[in-house]
């Protein structure tokens, strides 16, 4: 499973919206998605945000999607330089690690996915994820 990660962009990401189409289109340059298919990826992420709920810290999300546009699985870590007001109510958060993979996932990828999540149970990694490093973060990531 491809992991990407991106610290304090330079993009003006101050909004939800913004922030999940900046990735969306990321990922279609680095041929995560199918070219030209990335808003099918921005209204997954944005169906499956409006459904609850990501947060897994004060200041941390976890956007998840599956999507037909999307030809391989992939783990994108996103640190911005200002935290977002609008991701959840009474939140500001400016970690986030998004999860896409196509609608039939390689075991594979499944397998990274479970052993994933199954990391963030680990109250050291989480603290890692949410408030560490880029060197940290770095070191458990990839």
């Amino acid at each position: 499973m491809k992991r990407l990660m991106v610290w304090e962009p330079a993009l003006a990401a101050n909004d939800k919206h913004t922030l999940i189409s900046s990735v969306a289109e990321s990922l279609a340059q680095q041929g995560v998605v199918s070219f030209g298919e990335q808003d099918a990826l921005v209204e997954a992420l944005v169906a499956r945000e409006d459904l609850g709920n990501t947060l897994i810290a004060t200041n941390t999300a976890i956007p998840h999607a599956t999507c037909p546009a999307v030809t391989a699985g992939a783990f994108v870590y996103v640190k911005l330089a200002e935290p977002l007001l609008d991701w959840s109510e009474g939140a500001a958060v400016d970690r986030f690690v998004f999860t896409v993979v196509p609608e039939q996932p390689s075991a594979d990828d499944g397998e990274a996915i479970k052993r994933f999540f199954t990391s963030l149970a680990d109250d050291a990694v989480l603290n890692v994820f949410s408030t560490g490093s880029q060197e940290s973060v770095t070191q458990i990531f990839q």
